[in-house]
């Protein structure tokens, strides 16, 4: 059984990377991925935060460091860490077990890490991905072959039946003929077996590619469904107190100290919350079909995130003393000017030297180089070592009657055999032709990668700490719009304003509500694909995700 890589202990993972990308480019690009150090930070942020049970903390760490392909060791750091209070703990879980989407049996809902788990064995996109990785695994070995020695065998056994001027004869004859054959000297051949080695690095590379975007189809999928989840939660409380201003709207209007607008305003505002409603319920099936499609069956409720986790960009980091010249923490800017190693110049740095499929197409131009050349030389000669060993054994001939003894011959050879290939109707140089365009294909394919992956980790980045900026703003916008809508409700008790008033309130913190929640599963998620851009992802950071949840 194959354990998904994320499962795998982290000196494996980092020993078997360093193997991989370290031989794929020739040293030209050393790769590590330090969890060990991830693991303390969580830690650490663990001890931190013991004794304030249930306030989670996004922080950046400052403490790891990556590798840069071009200089092997960089201080670079980690992208933010998602740190989890010391209370949390994430239960064992097996797909193997006898009812293992069974909620009742693990305590409640259905945490993050769990689906995951499942969705590791069951996900089709990552199971194809593994049968391609095992099937790429085989062109490495066909490669090979075509620089090993070839041997065949040729039995024949032939009885005669002779008739003719009143004479008929039976006689047999026996034969074989083994052949083994050498290159000695093959261009092509050689050139088809690095190919087949580095096909296999790349398909290590999508393999690792397909894993790291797992972990992200799965959080986005499960964030995706909580959205929902609150967005239904939040139109029904809606709908309650708009059911609420209704009722005191028509009980003034029957008493005539309101005009039947505001009773009107108020239904409408009533049918459109329950419309709302409605279009929640049918975003929220659809959501949960999302994740249900990637872990392969139907998922029961899932833990929502905590109520009262903080999501902090800045605590314990020295940074938050720092203002700007207008007196904003510069931790709250989209782009702040961070610590060395930390800063958006360096994240897009790694992301081009050590983002997956970046590195699989710096490879794949290596495999056109190489089909290239494999066309150059398809014009060499070709010297093959060919040794032979035969035996014929006869009692006639053909073309005779005569009897004769039964004669055994052995026949061994050896030779060089060269062939010089002259003309083959120039279908030689329109091969050559059309690699060398795909080569310049294959360079343009890995500037768009890389561009993309820069332009990725930029969109990432400003994500999560323009996220940590949105979040702190919406609290506060939240708590401002609480008041303002507890004042209207004050004014409209008193008749100073009208229902409109109040309604607008409403529908305000309503609305800074929504998009408080999206805004700060956002901003986890872009945490993830900040560290997916930069090939950093692991257990760890899914470990901390999972304990946001409650």
């Amino acid at each position: 059984m194959t354990l998904p890589f994320f499962l795998l202990p982290t000196r494996v993972k980092r020993s078997y990377l360093q193997r991989v990308i370290g031989s794929s480019l020739l040293g030209a690009m050393a790769f590590a991925v330090p969890t060990e150090t991830l693991a303390q930070s969580v830690n650490a942020g663990q001890n931190r935060n013991a004794s304030s049970a249930g306030q989670v903390t996004v922080l950046p760490d400052a403490s790891s460091k990556i590798p840069n392909a071009a200089q092997g060791t960089q201080n670079l750091s980690l992208p933010p860490a998602l740190t989890a209070p010391a209370s949390s703990s994430v239960p064992a879980f097996s797909n193997f077990s006898s009812n293992p989407r069974d909620p009742a049996k693990f305590g409640q809902n259905m945490d993050l890490m769990r689906l995951y788990q499942e969705a590791a064995f069951n996900d089709p996109v990552l199971n194809s991905a593994r049968f391609n990785y095992a099937a790429n695994k085989e062109i490495y070995w066909q490669g090979l072959s075509t620089l090993l020695p070839q041997v065949s065998a040729n039995p024949t056994a032939t009885r005669f039946f002779q008739h003719g001027e009143g004479n008929n004869r039976i006689f047999d004859q026996k034969s074989y003929t083994v052949s083994l054959t050498q290159p000695v000297f093959n261009a092509a051949a050689l050139e088809v077996f690095r190919q087949g080695d580095l096909v296999t690095k790349v398909s290590d590379l999508q393999f690792l590619q397909a894993q790291q975007d797992l972990v992200i189809r799965v959080s986005q999928a499960y964030f995706d469904v909580l959205t929902a989840q609150d967005n239904v939660e939040l139109f029904q409380n809606k709908k309650a107190l708009i059911k609420q201003q209704l009722q005191a709207a028509q009980s003034k209007f029957e008493v005539g100290s309101a005009t039947i607008v505001d009773a009107n305003d108020a239904q409408a505002r009533f049918d459109l919350a329950n419309a709302q409603e409605t279009a929640a319920q049918a975003e929220l099936i659809v959501r949960r079909g999302v994740l249900e499609q990637i872990v392969g069956h139907p998922v029961p409720p899932l833990k929502p995130l905590a109520k009262d986790a903080k999501i902090e960009g800045v605590v314990a980091d020295p940074r938050a003393k720092s203002k700007d010249a207008k007196g904003i923490p510069i931790a709250e800017s989209i782009n702040p000017k961070l610590p060395p190693g930390q800063a958006l110049d360096d994240w897009i740095k790694q992301a081009e030297a050590a983002n997956y499929g970046v590195l699989a197409s710096q490879l794949n131009v290596d495999i056109a180089q190489s089909s290239y050349r494999g066309s150059l030389a398809a014009n060499y000669p070709t010297v093959n070592f060919v040794g032979t060993s035969g035996f014929n054994a006869a009692n006639g001939a053909p073309t005779n009657f005569n009897p004769s003894t039964t004669q055994n011959i052995f026949n061994n050879t050896i030779a060089l055999q060269m062939n010089v290939p002259i003309f083959s109707g120039g279908f030689n140089n329109s091969v050559i032709r059309q690699r060398a365009a795909l080569l310049d294909k294959a360079k343009s394919d890995y500037d768009n990668l890389r561009r993309t992956a820069a332009q990725a980790t930029r969109q990432a980045f400003t994500g999560f700490y323009g996220g940590l900026a949105t979040v702190r703003a919406y609290e506060a916008a939240e708590k401002s719009s609480a008041s303002a809508l507890a004042s209207s409700q004050l004014g409209f008790d008193v008749g100073t304003l009208i229902n409109l008033d109040v309604l607008i309130a409403l529908d305000a913190l309503f609305t800074t509500r929504a998009t408080l929640y999206k805004a700060r599963y956002d901003t986890i998620l872009n945490a993830l694909k900040l560290k997916a851009q930069a090939a950093s992802l692991t257990d760890q950071d899914l470990l901390a995700v999972n304990a946001l949840l409650k």
